[in-house]
């Protein structure tokens, strides 16, 4: 329980303290978001941070109220996988802190419907340009025709 309670507080505490920063009023001069650049791609500091602690904070969630038996070499790859998509999404979007929170906690909840959701997309461009991902399977064939009825 306290585990939970502490990556939820992780979570929370960026959100917060944006909301505390912003809300001081005309006696304080206003201030720009820390902005990062990686990789060329620049973003604000705080929606990446609350966006990367709530979609952790989820994946930790679900994975410990799923499952009765810890599947690492399942859990891994997915927790890699949706903090990707989370950053990617904060990239794009460079959403305030708050949605990003909310887009981590969604993003590290579909954790494994993300690759569901990526295949349909990819399927869909590829059946666009007359390609088959070789997973269709062949038509069925027609049912045998009845023998003519008995004069």
């Amino acid at each position: 329980m306290i585990p939970r309670l502490l990556v939820t507080a992780g979570a929370v505490v960026p959100v917060a303290a944006s909301a505390i920063a912003t809300d001081r009023g005309a006696t304080v001069s206003t201030s720009t978001p820390t902005i990062w650049i990686v990789l060329g791609y620049p973003f604000e500091a705080g929606s990446m941070i609350a966006a990367l602690c709530a979609c952790a904070a989820v994946r930790f969630y679900v994975v410990q109220r799923d499952y009765a038996k810890h599947r690492f070499q399942l859990d891994a790859p997915i927790f890699v996988l949706a903090m990707m998509l989370t950053a990617s999404v904060v990239v794009r979007l460079r959403p305030d802190p708050v949605i990003g929170l909310l887009w981590g906690t969604g993003l590290g909840m579909l954790g494994a419907g993300i690759i569901t959701i990526a295949k349909s997309y990819v399927d869909k461009g590829l059946g666009a340009l007359g390609i088959s991902d070789g997973d269709d399977k062949p038509p069925a064939a027609p049912p045998p025709a009845s023998p003519p009825p008995a004069a």
